[in-house]
């Protein structure tokens, strides 16, 4: 396949994912969301699926489903999604990211860098707040 082909493709498929049912009953499609996460990183659509993330910010099923992906270290998938999903991570409200400080903390520890929620730059205060008292 040509990288134009490639890219029509890519372009086509994110299309249909933005007008895919990624939620029924409040519970998200993982296998849809691990797509949003690819294409959001591989499309030059990818931003429309980025906005994806943003407007759903505060919804804490929809961030289970990302953490479930980041930590999910079995060899089914490619680490595209999980890359992702470290990626986007830093879009969701605080409230959120403290309820999961325990995962975030494990993933923050990946050897991969790409694989960790956050740059070393970028880590806040909070997630090492109490630390020797909970590990």
């Amino acid at each position: 396949m040509s990288s134009t082909d490639y890219n029509k493709w890519a372009e086509k498929r994110v299309d249909e994912l933005i007008h895919s049912q990624v939620k029924k009953d409040n519970c998200y499609d993982e296998e849809l969301i691990r797509e949003y996460l690819i294409f959001a990183q591989y499309s030059r659509k990818g931003d429309a699926l980025i906005n994806f993330f943003k407007e759903n910010n505060n919804d804490s099923n929809l961030f289970k489903v990302i953490i479930k992906i980041l930590l999910d270290e079995s060899e089914d998938y490619s680490n595209d999604a999980r890359y992702s999903a470290a990626g986007v991570i830093h879009l969701f409200n605080l409230e959120i990211l403290r309820k999961h400080k325990k995962e975030l903390l494990y993933a923050q520890k990946y050897e991969l860098i790409n694989l960790r929620p956050f740059s070393d730059k970028n880590i806040p205060n909070w997630l090492h707040e109490g630390i020797s008292s909970e590990i």
